[in-house]
């Protein structure tokens, strides 16, 4: 792209190149002391370069995706606490994907709800928020596609003093074009030129989040809850559900099977489901959310979505539970991306009985159970079938029932 003509610009001083070499030392501190105090996001922000700059166009901070260019006077003037918050709230708005899902949405509200997902992420992770910064409680636990929804129709407006906290659009920044303006040369983002390279770009974050998530899973202590449920939301499932149910209901349902059409919605992942035709699949399945299987709800909620995603028609019923059943929720197809936003309550120790206990009041045509199997399970199996899908160190607790490696798929 060619470089628009200014009519009266000029380069960073002196003192503004000094303060860029101070600036740089002390993000990069920052980001060391982050790698302490939050390795998940520190982890995220190795993966792009900080790039002080001293540029009108660009008045506090923004990434591409690759840089992340701060505004040396801006961060300058910042505390140390907010300082990070802004290097962490750049890593977010790439982790998060927030590049492709504007979806031609208003450039200005679209802005605003990131701003209000990525800043509510934080400080929750970080326990501060700058005080300019837009936040709001109204928005707790909401996605930027549901804040969007309520700001387009002026059901909320941001609170007085609050504002977007960084430039999210780069591309447009530098066609800004004004008297006297300071135009640097290290300020030069590299936006994506086509929507293949936007999609490679998202991908490459995608997959960056899942490594992080898997090198952190080995790592002493848990994910917080808000890191898992955003990781269970883009982990693929690892389980092809739609071959391995067909073949464990098979013997319990009889009948012929018929390949029926595909859904529209997952055409794209290839899922085509044989299933008795007009026959709805009900299914229940317990989720261990012991204090041992933190670190596996990620998988655990990204084989969940590949459950209700594999069968056009399907009615189950999750349970949580660790001790005793925290929650016993229906979900059906329509419910699949509401798991990424789904509260898990629990943590303690692990107890089958009560699933079991509620099983038998109401018998499943099958019931999967997601765990570790480090617990004690019922002597005698019941009179529906049982799959237990392991983690990949889980050890079937009981004799009876099948099992299943998550890792290597194995029956």
């Amino acid at each position: 792209m060619t470089a628009p003509q200014y009519a009266m610009a000029f380069d960073p001083s002196e003192d503004d190149q000094a303060l860029k070499q101070c600036m740089r030392k002390t993000l990069e501190d920052d980001r060391a002391i982050l790698m302490t105090a939050q390795p998940f996001t520190a982890m995220l922000a190795m993966q792009l370069n900080l790039i002080p700059v001293v540029d009108s166009r660009l008045p506090t901070a923004g990434t591409d995706g690759k840089n992340v260019f701060f505004n040396a006077r801006f961060m300058a003037d910042r505390s140390r606490a907010d300082r990070r918050f802004v290097l962490a709230h750049e890593v977010w708005h790439c982790a998060l994907g927030h590049f492709r899902r504007q979806l031609g949405r208003d450039s200005a509200l679209w802005n605003q709800a990131c701003d209000y997902e990525v800043n509510h992420l934080l400080s929750d992770e970080l326990g501060h928020c700058p005080k300019d910064a837009l936040w709001d409680r109204r928005f707790q636990s909401l996605s930027a596609e549901e804040v969007y929804a309520r700001l387009c129709h002026g059901i909320e407006q941001a609170r007085k003093g609050q504002q977007v906290l960084d430039t999210h659009d780069l591309e447009q920044a530098l066609k800004e074009q004004s008297e006297n303006l300071v135009i640097d040369p290290d300020f030069a983002p590299e936006t994506p030129a086509t929507s293949q390279e936007e999609q490679a770009l998202s991908e490459a974050w995608r997959q960056r989040l899942l490594g992080v998530a898997q090198q952190r899973e080995r790592m002493p202590g848990n994910l917080p809850g808000h890191l898992r449920r955003i990781i269970g939301g883009i982990r693929e499932p690892q389980v092809p559900w739609q071959q391995l149910l067909a073949r464990f209901l098979k013997k319990q349902q009889g009948g012929d099977r018929q390949w029926l059409p595909p859904s529209r919605r997952h055409i794209h992942r290839g899922l085509y489901l044989p299933s008795r035709r007009g026959n709805l699949l009900e299914l229940t399945v317990a989720l261990d959310n012991s204090g041992s299987c933190l670190d596996d709800i990620p998988a655990f909620l990204g084989e969940l979505k590949g459950m209700l995603a594999a069968f056009n028609r399907v009615n189950l019923r999750l349970m949580i539970f660790d001790t005793c059943i925290q929650s016993d929720l229906q979900l059906t197809e329509q419910d699949l991306y509401q798991l990424d936003k789904m509260e898990l309550k629990g943590g303690g120790g692990t107890n089958f009985r009560p699933v079991f206990a509620a099983c038998n009041e109401q018998p499943p045509q099958a019931l999967i159970v997601l765990t570790d199997g480090c617990a004690e399970a019922p002597e005698h199996p019941p009179t529906y079938p049982v799959l237990w899908a392991l983690t990949k160190d889980g050890k079937r607790p009981v004799n009876w029932g099948n099992a299943l490696n998550l890792t290597d798929h194995t029956v």
